[in-house]
């Protein structure tokens, strides 16, 4: 018989002598995930017998070999130690075959290689007057990132507020982190962006040319009252030349006193 079959035959035997006759489940999960350095991806599996985890293999783990999770599979060990070669050598030829099925799937997506980020420093102003920059980075992969906030080239990690990266929806990511600070100081604050798509550090600061967040609702603010003074203005005449026109007469002047000392005007409804 071979060895391999013979131990897996072994397996089972040890297996159901401590579960109750019956059918029963033999099952194993893996997962693959891909690493930034080439190579083969982590590969984590896990075996059950029916509801019982049973083995346990992680690629990273200082043993590198599978282990047991549950007292009688060591006696597989005793009775024929090639059963963890050979599991072993199953678990080899997997990593590489999930390693071919990753790259598949950076190439489907767009990601075989890093796309780097876009960002920009906007300006954000709050009712109380204290101002807020912001550094945005977008349209990044993969997802490691760094966002640093510097006030005349020195760290400012405790006044820093930011989120978490997060997916944007499309393959790529996003982040952005924050700094609060009196008006008037936002010339002394760098942004520092670093990801492995960029060949160098991004440095970036806020400049007149950007819009600040407050400047926009300003504009919008001012667009709204133009737009409803012509709208009043508008409703004012039309009323007017509706009270005036009646039902679609006119008026005109009527003539008076014609004498050089004037006279009074008034008017006349002319059907």
């Amino acid at each position: 018989m071979d060895p391999l079959m013979r131990s897996l035959f072994l397996l089972g035997a040890l297996a159901l002598t401590e579960t109750w006759a019956g059918s029963h489940s033999l099952r194993y999960f893996h997962t693959a995930v891909s690493q930034p350095q080439l190579g083969e991806p982590r590969l984590i599996a896990v075996g059950y017998v029916d509801d019982q985890q049973f083995v346990h293999f992680d690629s990273d783990s200082a043993s590198q070999r599978e282990e047991p999770r549950v007292p009688w599979m060591e006696k597989v060990t005793q009775e024929d130690p090639r059963y963890w070669e050979g599991q072993m050598l199953i678990y080899k030829g997997e990593a590489q075959s999930y390693q071919v099925s990753l790259q598949n799937l950076r190439g489907y997506y767009n990601q075989s290689e890093g796309d780097p980020p876009s960002a920009r420093v906007t300006r954000h102003t709050a009712p109380n007057g204290e101002v807020t920059l912001r550094c945005r980075a977008q349209d990044f992969y993969p997802a490691d990132i760094s966002l640093t906030w510097l006030r005349d080239g020195e760290e400012q990690l405790l006044d820093t507020e930011s989120i978490e990266t997060r997916p944007a929806g499309d393959g790529t990511f996003q982040k952005w982190a924050a700094v609060g600070m009196p008006s008037g100081q936002e010339g002394r604050y760098t942004c520092r962006v670093q990801h492995e798509g960029l060949l160098e550090p991004l440095t970036l600061k806020w400049g007149k040319d950007e819009p600040a967040s407050s400047s926009i609702w300003v504009i919008v603010g001012g667009i709204a009252v133009v737009l409803l003074l012509i709208a009043v203005t508008a409703g004012v005449v039309i009323w007017r030349h509706k009270k005036s026109g009646g039902k679609g007469g006119n008026y005109v002047q009527a003539a008076g006193n014609d004498s050089a000392q004037g006279s009074d005007v008034s008017l006349t409804a002319k059907a």
